[in-house]
């Protein structure tokens, strides 16, 4: 039991090789794609799954874990749960600010026609936003941390 998760990361890495190979070195079919013929792997979908699935089970890992220790938190020491509980509750302040303040114009890009719904690009629009003003404060956090240890 206590080598269950190495035997799961190497199981996970052997898969990842795998698809890896077929992606690479696999055959290739034509693609069309506005007009443009060209070749492409024939597993790229597959590939493309197999990252999606990885993607979800760290996601889903990440959520289960996180309320764990919420949960330990809560029933040692109550009072500690408090600082996350603020950073949740900014979290969506500032996911809800940019939500209602996201465009819903589509934009002109070249070559595309797609004719998507207007809450796609408000969703687009929110995430964007969203991960700049994140990239920003965690700049900021970097730089003024830096800044106060020297002082």
């Amino acid at each position: 039991m206590k080598n269950f998760p190495k035997y799961i990361l190497w199981a996970l890495m052997a898969i990842t090789i795998l698809f890896s190979l077929l992606f690479f070195f696999g055959s290739e079919e034509t693609v069309n794609c506005n007009g443009i013929d060209f070749e492409a792997p024939t597993f790229t979908s597959s590939f493309i799954t197999l990252a999606f699935t990885f993607i979800v089970i760290a996601a889903l890992a990440t959520i289960a874990l996180a309320a764990l220790s919420f949960a330990n938190k809560v029933a040692s020491n109550p009072k500690a749960v408090l600082v996350p509980l603020v950073a949740f509750g900014v979290l969506a302040v500032l996911l809800l600010a940019t939500y209602f303040g996201a465009d819903t114009n589509p934009i002109n890009i070249i070559g595309y026609e797609g004719s998507q719904e207007p809450y796609v690009y408000r969703l687009t629009n929110m995430c964007m936003t969203s991960a700049f003003v994140l990239a920003i404060v965690a700049c900021v956090a970097t730089l003024c941390s830096s800044l106060f240890k020297k002082f």
